[in-house]
């Protein structure tokens, strides 16, 4: 690869690899190279595993009151493929990759890519210059992303679910009790209850949505939301 490409990169990146052949493995995409040592596939699978303990170590600082659930829903929300993609293409680097003929034509396949992209140079930097620094650059990279994490909530019925399972060692019991309405505009009603409290109803277009009501009316009975 042109060292003038790899110059280019590191200076959108904001870093610098002390083994630039490093940088240049992470932007060979497998339909350039089918061999593990010279593709990027190693090096997404390692920033993958290092931006997930990037994020959650993050989010516990910033998150110190967030039971679990509600932590393992912004990691998710923080480091799933879309999100990597839209970096990639923020900083406009997917025309950077090496990509085989072929795979350029295919349009479709480039989100993946893109994402795949992103944990590759993560994955890269680790390696270059270990996790203190591979971290500063991640958390430089999310920072907007962060500060959208802050509005995200559990769903009612993953928190009925998660309270009923610590205090009571069992599931919440949901009962489909009809559906009415026309095809177009149905209308579902169903029943919750935990060991020890009342049973509740809720409505919805949908029966996940009558659900999400009944839970959230049987959460509020216990003053948890």
């Amino acid at each position: 690869m042109n060292k003038n490409i790899l110059l280019k990169v590191e200076k959108i990146l904001g870093i610098k690899f002390k083994n630039i052949n490093l940088l240049e493995k992470a932007l060979t995409h497998k339909s350039i190279s089918k061999l593990s040592e010279t593709n990027n596939e190693r090096l997404e699978f390692i920033g993958d595993r290092v931006l997930g303990l990037v994020i959650a170590t993050e989010l516990s600082r910033l998150y110190p009151l967030d039971e679990e659930g509600v932590l393992d829903k912004k990691l998710a929300s923080l480091v799933n493929k879309k999100v990597c993609t839209q970096i990639v293409e923020n900083l406009n680097l997917g025309k950077y990759i090496l990509l085989s003929g072929s795979q350029k034509k295919n349009k479709i396949g480039h989100g993946k890519i893109f994402g795949d992209l992103c944990e590759s140079l993560i994955g890269a930097f680790y390696l270059d210059h270990g996790f203190e620094e591979v971290s500063k650059f991640v958390l430089r990279l999310w920072k907007d992303n962060f500060k959208r994490s802050i509005n995200i909530e559990i769903d009612g019925k993953t928190k009925l679910q998660e309270f009923s399972l610590k205090k009571y060692k069992e599931l919440p019991v949901y009962k489909s009790l009809s559906h009415q309405g026309p095809s177009h505009k149905p209308i579902f009603k169903v029943s919750v209850k935990i060991p020890n409290s009342k049973t509740f109803f809720g409505e919805g277009a949908s029966k996940q949505k009558a659900e999400q009501s009944a839970a959230q009316k049987l959460l509020t009975s216990l003053n948890l939301i």
